[in-house]
């Protein structure tokens, strides 16, 4: 789930994100509620309270809101200028919103202690978090996905505003001091809800509200420039379009759909650009090597000029952040809440693993070389990670017999999309109609809305997946609206959307899916399945908003529907035969899965501790020769000299000292997994148990207990670390 997350958990905006994943409400560590304040005299008594605002009031939609539209359909010449508005007009009036609930808490400054009640103070900061996150989380969105280029201006404008907000929340000392006073009372409450009144209190320390006045404003500074600076990171990225051209001789190798749909212009080149659609298929299938490596530097400094000075501000700005803080560096200060809990234990992890890979990764890389010279290189060429993909296809071809161009055949997109909605509503007990009165931001995006058996709405999300111009490059889910219980016992039904970047459909030639693909939409739809499921009380804790180590689990474990014989034969068959996926074609990519393993966890634990080195070291450094140096200890491959990874390595934005998390997540994923293994990935009784344990709770629990529920023991990383060496 992507998100970009604030120093509290009170917003947690989705916007500056990126896989994935998703924030969650997780700043620090909690620590006891501190005493209520003496009697001041010189204290006035405290104003009448505001008039209350109803909690309907955040029951908005922000789709329609934003989009300043009523009803769904193509839309007219007039939708951008109506999204500029709508945009603007959700993010001020749920600002509006969250600022009258804030204002309600303050007022009881001062008040007698039995004013001071679940309702009116910790439950009423949880109504002012769901409004805020209302206030940004589809400008967010849009910001990275509408085709308007104004409309992603004006979207961009609300995070600050968002932002601003949150820190001054956080610094208030009114608002502080009552929910100190509440904690102080000690009430017997739910779980849940005293989990609540602790990440609050510990959020006040982290935010800097125990700073003096000078510290106080220049966090004010330092947080609306890091805003602004994450924003224009990710929107330089998104605007980048780097190319290469090529003539069609050089291509070959390639699918003959990719040749159909990129046919040569009038000079006789193919322009091949960084996009995922081009340049996947050219490192992993084109023979002409010089081509691949060119597309590969161009992908790896893909809005460098414009990124390097952003990030090296950023990293500079952060390491001033957290010590002002009174945290070491960048790493201890995110780390903290997290599973992980500090640097140290990441390290741990990260070091652990590379000398648990070592072994597999020299044989793998061994087989590279000897597929190299197979293909006419020398034994003595060293080989560039351009080639990477390439030598991995080459060896599973030969070796398994496994020719991933016939693999794709059998996942046209709209298949494994109607496949991914088959399985998921046979094994959670839900369906999927078209939202017939959502309206959407571009044609190719598809409202869905989710139901229970009997057809009571659940939530909505929207497919948005095929790339163009001024869109998000990677895959990611947004959140859109969080859900809630209501005061009637009802629940806020969550909105959320999914971002990939998958050939479309309708053109010259078939859209189909490399497997990898199919496996990142079977994971990005384990966020889908995370947000809309939540059962959480508060929206605090609602959905994916779980520690950040955590929220890839369920993901990263919906991958493994996409590898199994019986959940396979849902879906895989050819495009144009209809034919289901063949038993040696599926046995074939089994026995290959493991092969490459090894190499490509290496390359994850080389961006994982890429990303602590960017935020554990002290500044300044030069940000190019530090990844050179990790690239080079972390990977079996030489660094490629004249790149520049850091500028579009969007996760230092959103996940900035939480990258490790992926393969945190992972090892819980495959440990989750063992149960689907032993009693059926299509068990329902499994599936529901996994729904209530995992998926309902969301952060209303720490994480450990939630997997220690499903799995009936204490969690484990033996069958990672096993599957790591399969």
């Amino acid at each position: 789930m992507k998100a970009a997350c604030s120093a509290s958990f009170a917003t947690l905006s989705f916007a500056a994100l990126v896989l994935a994943a998703a924030c969650g409400g997780e700043p620090p560590s909690a620590r006891a509620p501190a005493a209520p304040p003496p009697a001041r005299p010189d204290v006035a008594a405290p104003a009448p309270a505001p008039a209350p605002v109803a909690l309907a009031a955040l029951d908005v939609d922000p789709v329609l809101v934003g989009l300043g539209r009523t009803n769904a359909g193509p839309g007219g010449p007039d939708d951008a200028a109506l999204a500029r508005a709508g945009i603007e007009r959700l993010c001020d009036e749920s600002l509006a919103r969250a600022t009258a609930l804030l204002d309600e808490i303050r007022a009881l400054d001062g008040a007698a202690d039995d004013a001071l009640t679940w309702d009116a103070t910790a439950g009423k900061l949880d109504r002012a978090r769901l409004a805020l996150r209302n206030a940004g989380d589809f400008p967010a969105l849009m910001a990275v996905s509408h085709p308007d280029d104004g409309v992603r201006e004006k979207a961009k404008l609300c995070e600050p505003k968002l932002d601003k907000l949150d820190t001054a929340l956080w610094l208030d000392p009114k608002l502080a001091r009552v929910m100190k006073r509440y904690a102080a009372k000690k009430e017997a409450l739910p779980a849940a809800r005293a989990r609540l009144v602790a990440r609050t209190l510990r959020d006040f320390r982290r935010n800097g509200l125990d700073l003096d006045e000078r510290g106080q404003a220049r966090l004010r500074e330092l947080n609306e420039t890091l805003t602004k600076l994450s924003l224009d990171f990710d929107s330089n990225l998104a605007e980048s379009h780097l190319t290469v051209e090529a003539t069609p001789a050089e291509l070959a190798g390639l699918p003959e759909s990719f040749l159909v749909s990129h046919p040569p212009n009038k000079d006789g080149k193919v322009v091949l650009t960084t996009d995922y659609p081009d340049y996947f298929p050219v490192l992993t299938y084109a023979k002409d090597r010089k081509l691949a490596l060119a597309l590969f530097k161009q992908f790896e400094n893909r809005a460098a000029d414009a990124n390097i000075p952003v990030l090296e501000k950023i990293l500079t700005l952060r390491a001033e952040k957290a010590k002002l803080l009174g945290y070491a560096t960048w790493a201890d200060y995110v780390l903290e809440p997290r599973m992980a809990k500090d640097p140290k234990a990441v390290s741990t992890f990260l070091e652990t693993l590379r000398q648990h890979l070592a072994r597999k990764g020299r044989a793998e890389l061994a087989e590279f070389k000897s597929a190299h010279v197979k293909l006419g290189g020398k034994a003595t060429d060293a080989i560039p990670p351009s080639d990477r993909l390439y030598l991995e296809d080459q060896v599973r071809k030969a070796k398994f017999g496994l020719d991933s161009k016939e693999v794709s055949k059998y996942f046209e997109v709209r298949r494994v999309k109607d496949g991914l909605l088959d399985i998921t509503s046979k094994l959670f007990g839900v369906r999927y109609r078209p939202a017939a009165n959502a309206p959407t931001w571009h044609p190719d995006v598809e409202a869905v809305e989710v139901t229970d058996a009997a057809g009571k709405p659940i939530g909505r999300f929207y497919f948005d997946l095929y790339p163009r111009d001024g869109k998000y490059k990677h895959a990611a889910v947004f959140s859109i609206r969080d859900t809630a219980k209501m005061p009637d016992g009802s629940r806020l039904l969550p909105i959320a959307a999914i971002e990939c970047n998958f050939p479309k459909p309708g053109g010259a030639a078939p859209a189909l899916m490399s497997h990898q693909d199919a496996v990142t939409f079977f994971h990005e739809f384990g966020h889908v399945i995370h947000h809309l499921l939540s059962e959480a009380e508060l929206s605090s804790f609602a959905g994916t908003s779980v520690a950040r180590d955590f929220v890839e689990s369920p993901s990263q474990m919906l991958e493994e529907w996409a590898w199994h014989k019986d959940t396979l034969a849902l879906f895989a068959r050819h495009h144009d035969t209809n034919a289901p996926l063949p038993a040696p074609l599926h046995a074939a990519m089994l026995r290959s899965r493991g092969f490459g393993r090894a190499i490509a966890t290496q390359r994850q634990l080389y961006l994982s501790a890429l990303d602590q080195a960017y935020h554990t070291r002290p500044l300044p450094f030069d940000t190019t020769k530090v990844l050179a140096e990790v690239h080079d200890a972390y990977t079996p491959f030489k660094y490629v000299e004249g790149t520049h990874f850091q500028a579009s390595f969007g996760h230092l934005i959103g996940y900035d000292a939480g990258y490790y998390g992926y393969q945190w997540a992972l090892s819980i994923a495959q440990d989750l997994f063992t149960r689907f293994k032993k009693e059926g990935l299509m068990n329902p009784k499994t599936a529901a148990d996994y729904r209530a344990n995992i998926l309902a709770p969301g952060d209303s629990d720490d994480a450990a207990k939630l997997v220690e529920r499903f799995l009936g023991r204490s969690p484990s990383d033996a069958a990672y670390k096993a599957f790591l060496l399969e």
